[in-house]
């Protein structure tokens, strides 16, 4: 089965489940300092909503983020930088992952990720 027709609402549901599960498992796993790989599954999902939403992949990624730092352990903190790195390798089976295209790929989650926390720039 190559595609699925999914009700908008039921889509942003199970998205929500998935970020939640990854936030929880990039939280327990992450080492401070180091980067933080979200995993195939989330890359597969990034790569997908990058090619169709920007915007939403954009969305998806700050909210990972905003999950992973809540369910975290305090003083390992996954920081964006981190984050950002490890999605390159979660991007590995995709174009994205590749050098030319994921440049872009950090510089827009860089610009647009703080805008999701405020503005904040100690992401």
């Amino acid at each position: 089965m190559d595609s699925l027709e999914v009700p908008y609402q039921t889509f942003e549901y199970m998205l929500a489940g998935f970020v939640c599960d990854a936030g929880d498992t990039l939280a327990h796993f992450h080492k401070e300092g180091q980067s933080a790989n979200p995993g195939d599954p989330f890359g597969n999902v990034f790569a997908w909503l990058w090619d169709h939403d920007k915007d939403s992949a954009v969305a998806t990624f700050a909210s990972l983020l905003a999950e992973a730092r809540r369910q975290g352990i305090d003083g390992e903190e996954v920081r964006l930088e981190d984050l950002i790195k490890g999605l390159r390798f979660a991007l590995h089976r995709s174009r994205l992952g590749q050098e030319d295209e994921f440049y872009e790929v950090e510089r827009t989650l860089t610009d647009q990720v703080p805008e999701h926390f405020g503005g904040r720039t100690d992401l």
